[in-house]
């Protein structure tokens, strides 16, 4: 069971916020307090359903001291997607952010609300957290790990990173498993210091970013030495740039992963002084299974195995082997796996891992040839101007895309200039003849995203039919080359 137990100075900072902060000697005593008291309860099953702070840390801690299950709630999920995971998890205890007048709060922080699961949950032997991860249809999906398991993972990239000195800044959603581990546990067992902020002091406003000047303040004001971010978040810090802000000079490691990341957009970043090295990971792995490094590196791929798992590939299909996940919540049949099969198709290039895209997102094109639709949209991000990239082509003589701009109001003149300079580096087959900008109002719908921000590939194919349609309507269809209109 995983639990930081002060090995270090206990007067040196744990936790910190904007505030409050914690020494590691008062961690391990406000955990403690916690974990009594979910003992004195008889608490089986945590919801924890706050905003990025100190007590949703105390809070994920004190469970895996008590030996409680933890579920994380992502505080974007819809009204029915909560309800969901409250049932399938058969959740006991929610701990949420207090109101006012409330006189449920045990250590003033949080309050919490004890109900009775209609029926108990089918839980791998062994489950400490159970994640959920929203898909492109669906419910979200609960994916049951160990406490022991969170701590290999965080154990190994400790010992393969290697640095000294840790303040870590989680910029994403402690729901999130990514920063969960490695933002949160890795940095504990390092003896280093997490900062932890509220949605409003990142920027957010549930999963999207809407105050890009809040993060970038955040940033300098807490001088971190290492950050997790998603490519949408490396964008705007190179934009940041280019209109004159400047990173700290304490970075030193920032990892990008959640989405393929092109190696264009990871040689901008490192030509300004980001410190930025491409990862990949499943929760089904247990978080981050490969990653590149300061001493390893190489743009095109995503990184070296981790130590703690094994890597194959078997009909180009990324297989995992080793550090995994107990199963699939209330599905027995998915129990203690000896293999995940990522469903990513793979490479290995000279010891790293090469990513080529999913193999459900896979386009073929009318004439057979297939695409990765998530090779063309990295390339298309690198341009900076874009906060997500969707490419469409399946059973289609060309491909096209829906575009949603990083701001407002910009100018086709330029997207067409993004489009036609992406598509210089592409084969014919690959290259986007016809695209639309979507607008703000219409990428409101948190159904459009997953949990972790990734578009939905279904439901836009099936809210913005009407332009997809318009792109292979008979009279745009042209042969040559050069077709290139937004519809």
């Amino acid at each position: 069971m995983y639990f930081p137990a002060c090995d270090f100075a206990p007067d040196a900072m744990a936790l910190c916020s904007s505030d409050a902060q914690l020494s590691y000697g008062q961690l391990a005593e406000q955990v403690e307090l916690r974990a009594d008291w979910l003992k004195q309860h008889g608490i089986q099953c945590v919801a924890l359903s706050l905003e990025n702070s100190i007590e949703w840390v105390l809070m994920d801690l004190a469970c895996q001291r008590a030996d409680v299950c933890c579920v994380p709630v992502p505080v974007f999920f819809s009204k029915p997607q909560r309800d969901h995971l409250l049932s399938a998890a058969a959740v006991d205890l929610i701990v949420s952010a207090p109101l006012k007048g409330q006189d449920n709060q045990p250590f003033g922080s949080f309050s919490v609300e004890h109900i009775r699961p209609e029926k108990a949950a089918q839980l791998p032997q062994g489950t400490g957290k159970i994640t959920f991860t929203s898909g492109s249809t669906g419910m979200p999906k609960g994916v049951c790990l160990s406490h022991a398991s969170q701590q290999i993972t965080a154990q190994a990239l400790v010992d393969t990173l290697a640095m000294d000195d840790v303040v870590h800044l989680c910029l994403l959603p402690l729901a999130t498993l990514l920063e969960n581990v490695a933002g949160v546990y890795a940095p504990l067992l390092a003896g280093g210091k997490v900062v932890l902020a509220d949605d409003a002091q990142r920027g957010f406003i549930g999963s999207q970013l809407t105050d890009p000047a809040a993060m970038l303040a955040l940033i300098s004001q807490w001088q971190p030495t290492s950050l997790i971010l998603v490519p949408e978040l490396l964008t705007l810090l190179i934009q940041a740039w280019r209109q004159g802000w400047r990173p700290p000079a304490s970075l030193q490691f920032i990892a990008v992963g959640g989405a393929r990341v092109s190696a264009a957009l990871l040689k901008q970043a490192q030509a300004i002084g980001l410190p930025v090295y491409q990862g990949y990971g499943l929760s089904e792995c247990v978080s981050v299974v490969a990653l590149n490094t300061p001493e390893h590196n190489q743009l095109k791929s995503v990184g070296r195995p981790l130590p703690h798992n094994r890597l194959e590939i078997e009909d180009d299909e990324l297989l995992v082997r080793g550090n995994l996940f107990l199963g699939y919540l209330n599905q027995p049949e998915s129990w203690y796996p000896d293999v995940v099969r990522t469903g990513d198709k793979a490479s290995f290039i000279d010891g790293y891992v090469g990513i080529d895209g999913r193999f459900k997102n896979l386009l073929i094109n009318s004439l057979g040839r297939n695409i990765s639709p998530e090779w063309v949209e990295a390339e298309v991000m690198a341009s900076g101007m874009f906060r997500h990239v969707m490419l469409v082509g399946d059973s289609q003589p060309f491909c096209t895309a829906l575009l949603v701009p990083m701001q407002a109001q910009l100018p086709a003149a330029l997207v067409a200039s993004a489009i036609d300079a992406t598509n210089v580096r592409l084969p014919d087959y690959a290259k986007i003849r016809a695209w639309h900008l979507l607008s703000a109002d219409e990428m409101q719908d948190t159904s459009l995203f997953t949990a972790n921000g990734k578009l939905k590939r279904d439901v836009m194919l099936q809210r913005f039919a009407k332009y997809i349609d318009a792109f292979y309507q008979m009279e745009n269809y042209v042969e040559s080359g050069a077709y290139h209109e937004a519809i």
